[in-house]
């Protein structure tokens, strides 16, 4: 089996050969991007390339460059340790064939305690060409406010519109336990506030310790779990960026939230692995 791991910030080892996202002139380092690691047919050396196909090459895997700084330092509830595994390569973004969710794994970390797969961004408003995990669009919400937007083609961003778009990318939504454990370390108990303007994108304190983005504290999002088991009835998760101190990693509204829609209520989607 190949084996693929993280060396520094813009460099992996695949199979004991370094490759890094500075050495080819072929590629074009852009944070934000996934990338793929493929094998060449002929003469079995790897390459990392932005395309996910290319002939005369066998694709074995990719990772997420993200948007975190490649020296991005131990903040909040991160360590040093954590923090070098996010910066730049996602270490936790790393995937092969047999490493992977059951779904495209582009935009996706891995949560080890939790063996399943996290969307690293929130839904964006054009999910059908973006995919649920895209930097740089616009944040999916409820209602067209606040410099968010109503995903292309729906009405609203409630019930069966979530459960539809989820399911159309082969995803679901996160219960609380898997929502708590995967944003955690984010600022607790703070809220984006004009940090936040409706784009997709890093803010430091509302980065969680497994690189995902806007983790907390700026858009509640829809959780698997439902209020007394009714199944209009689904618990909000994480805050949104006018919450302060009712916002983070544990922040849930558990009162009889019947799905709606608004410009403060998002996505966030998980898969399991593979």
């Amino acid at each position: 089996m190949i084996k693929i791991k993280k060396i520094t910030a813009h460099t992996i080892e695949v199979d004991g050969k370094q490759l890094s996202l500075n050495d080819s002139e072929k590629i074009v380092k852009t944070a934000g991007t996934d990338y793929y690691i493929h094998k060449n047919k002929k003469d079995s050396n790897f390459i990392i390339s932005e395309l996910k196909n290319l002939k005369m090459f066998k694709l074995i895997g990719g990772f997420h460059y993200g948007l975190i700084p490649e020296d991005f330092k131990a903040i909040n509830n991160i360590n040093e340790k954590s923090a070098t595994k996010i910066a730049g390569i996602n270490h936790y973004s790393i995937w092969d064939k047999k490493h992977k969710p059951k779904c495209n794994p582009e935009g996706m970390v891995f949560i080890p305690k939790l063996k399943i797969w996290v969307d690293i961004y929130l839904l964006n408003s054009e999910h059908k060409d973006n995919g649920t995990s895209k930097a740089n669009t616009i944040i999916a919400a409820g209602d067209d406010y606040n410099s968010r937007k109503i995903p292309v083609d729906e009405k609203n961003l409630k019930g069966d519109v979530v459960d539809k778009i989820a399911k159309s990318h082969k995803k679901r939504s996160l219960t609380q336990k898997e929502f708590r454990k995967a944003m955690y370390g984010v600022k607790e108990g703070v809220s984006a506030e004009d940090k936040d303007d409706g784009t997709i994108k890093h803010i430091e304190d509302f980065t969680s310790r497994y690189g995902i983005e806007q983790a907390t504290g700026v858009i509640w999002v829809w959780s698997k779990d439902k209020y007394n088991s009714q199944d209009n009835l689904r618990v909000l998760l994480g805050g949104t960026r006018v919450h302060g101190v009712n916002a983070g990693s544990r922040a849930s509204h558990w009162n009889s939230f019947v799905w709606n829609s608004n410009w403060y209520i998002g996505c966030r989607f998980a898969c399991d692995h593979l």
